[in-house]
């Protein structure tokens, strides 16, 4: 056991000198250029939005330790961030949907 902690240990210092590690929450959900979300459905953006908002929203429920979640609360939050996903990929079609969706929900948990 001592030998697999020192080895997972050893990896963890070791990671950063192998280069650059970007890690992409969206690829759990697919990660759609603006360009391919477009071509979606309403039914398929509605649900990659509920997908990759819903967590996020309830992840910062809990780190506020408020009683109100802004996006689970609303049910009519996934046409609200879909608007919003598909006016950032009209306005930025080199981006991603989940730059999209973060900059939707940056609005939505500060206002």
């Amino acid at each position: 056991m001592r030998i697999f902690t020192k080895t997972c240990v050893g990896v963890l210092f070791l990671m950063p000198l192998l280069g650059p590690t970007h890690l992409h929450a969206a690829s759990l959900f697919g990660d759609h250029t603006c360009t391919s979300w477009v071509t979606l459905s309403e039914a398929d953006q509605k649900a990659w939005a509920n997908a990759f908002i819903a967590p996020l929203s309830l992840t910062f429920k809990g780190l506020r330790k408020s009683n109100v979640d802004k996006y689970n609360d609303n049910p009519n939050a996934s046409l609200q961030a879909t608007e919003s996903i598909n006016a950032y990929c009209k306005a930025n079609p080199d981006k991603t949907a989940a730059h999209g969706a973060a900059a939707y929900l940056n609005t939505l948990i500060n206002e």
